[in-house]
């Protein structure tokens, strides 16, 4: 038996990812330099934890057609995940180029995008939950043992 890291892993980036751009809307909202810079942070990190729990999701994979769930709904899952990588990749690259100053058409730049990055982990997000919570991936299935009494 293998140990499930995709489910342990993935709620991290997810929550990484989104407290950067909230960090950012607060670091708008208030000018506040020290909120711009953990917002790089938790970009940074929740792009390297996406990695990792994308890495994960690939090795759970195999389990998930063992259990017979449909190839195509989970390739939905891997698209969806590599297409927010790639969203979020993007943004960082553009504060590393931007050095993490915006002007405000940069910024809205930047959130436009953040809010199609967002709705992409929540696609991504749902598509895996609908995984395991409708089609039983990475689901064990008890097995009966008879008493004897």
């Amino acid at each position: 038996m293998t140990i499930p890291f995709h489910p342990m892993l993935v709620h991290f980036p997810i929550a990484l990812l989104f407290a950067s751009v909230l960090f950012d809307l607060a670091s708008a909202a208030l000018t506040r330099d020290s909120l711009r810079e953990a917002a790089q942070w938790l970009l940074g990190l929740g792009l390297l934890g996406g990695i990792v729990a994308a890495i994960a999701g690939g090795q759970a994979e195999g389990a998930a057609e063992k259990a017979g769930v449909a190839e195509a709904l989970i390739e939905t899952h891997e698209t969806l995940a590599y297409v927010t990588l790639g969203i979020m990749a993007v943004l960082l690259l553009y504060r590393l180029l931007l050095r993490n100053r915006f002007s405000t058409r940069a910024l809205v730049a930047y959130f436009m995008v953040a809010a199609i990055g967002l709705v992409a982990i929540s696609a991504t997000g749902h598509t895996g939950g609908n995984l395991v919570y409708e089609h039983g991936a990475g689901v064990q299935t008890a097995t009966h043992v008879p008493v004897k009494g």
